[in-house]
């Protein structure tokens, strides 16, 4: 069986063609299958390459322009990752925050740190995880270097970064000012029944048809 007729049962008529223009690769048509969907996964440490999803939100926002939310195709983000560079989810989220088209997150097994803060910011119910999603909430790394008055203009800029995070945190769940504080220094592991009761997310996945 050839490459592109063992992945003719994945794909509808309009991904197939691809195939037809030298782009049979399996991971480039899911690509372009996804990006039809309004499908984002998010398997990686988190760096500045993000700026092209929110690229994306904001063509697809453009797409609906004039449409009421109810009317829209939602966008799902679903996420697997250790977390990143903190500035670039926070753009993210900047971006999904003023979607006016739903945006629905999936954690699908690791939502650590920058992670689990892009888990987060999506519509309001429509936030879910699986039954083992892990979430890490924790403090920032400066890793600064250099002599001491660069070291301390940088602390200070984490310092001011770190409030913007807690003051989300506390904004989008249940954890309130004095858990938060309480918890952040640690690694503050969270399994899925957590991640609920503490409104990092609205749902543990029981049907599949729940995010389709």
């Amino acid at each position: 069986m050839s490459a592109n007729k063992s992945w003719d049962i994945f794909f509808d008529d309009e991904v197939k063609e691809l195939t037809k223009m030298n782009l049979p690769d399996p991971e480039t048509l899911d690509y372009y299958e996804r990006t039809r969907n309004r499908e984002i996964f998010w398997n990686f440490d988190i760096d500045d390459s993000l700026v092209d999803f929110s690229l994306m939100i904001i063509k697809w926002n453009k797409q609906d322009k004039g449409k009421s939310p109810e009317e829209r195709t939602p966008i799902k983000i679903f996420i697997n990752s250790n977390g990143g560079e903190l500035p670039a989810v926070l753009n993210f989220i900047n971006v999904i925050q003023l979607s006016k088209t739903p945006v629905y997150t999936i954690g699908l097994g690791k939502t650590y740190s920058s992670g689990g803060l892009m888990l987060l910011a999506g519509s309001k119910g429509h936030r879910y995880v699986f039954q083992d999603t892990t979430a890490l909430i924790h403090s920032g790394s400066t890793g600064a270097m250099g002599n001491t008055d660069k070291v301390l203009d940088n602390f200070e800029f984490t310092q001011r970064q770190e409030k913007r995070v807690k003051d989300f945190i506390v904004a989008n769940t249940n954890i309130t000012d004095k858990l938060y504080t309480k918890n952040y220094r640690k690694d503050w592991w969270l399994m899925s029944d957590e991640i609920i009761t503490l409104g990092l997310a609205d749902k543990i996945v029981a049907d599949l048809e729940e995010i389709f």
